[in-house]
């Protein structure tokens, strides 16, 4: 019994990590966005319209052997789609 209690406090501890840095990503990489275009209006409401909703389908959590990642090409892809203005550009 006290093994299923400890292993599932560090299952909890690990998906609590993961959704933290997910969370602080998220915070890091809008500011970021923000700061970009401090200076044009429309792309600042644009970031904050269409922040969340393409945050989340270009997040990856990852998996026991690989580290969470955020697909930057489709994120400034669907900002730019849904602002329905190029205001970013992906440096690959």
């Amino acid at each position: 019994m006290n093994r299923v209690v400890v292993g599932l406090l560090g299952v909890a501890l690990i998906f609590g990590l993961k959704f933290f840095n997910k969370s602080s990503d998220s915070r890091a990489v809008k500011a970021r966005l923000i700061e970009l275009c401090e200076l044009d209006k429309r792309c600042v409401q644009s970031v904050e319209a269409h922040f969340e909703a393409c945050f989340e389908s270009s997040y990856k959590l990852g998996g026991r052997r690989k580290a969470s990642q955020l697909e930057t090409g489709q994120m400034v892809q669907c900002l730019n789609s849904r602002s329905g203005q190029s205001y970013f550009a992906s440096a690959k």
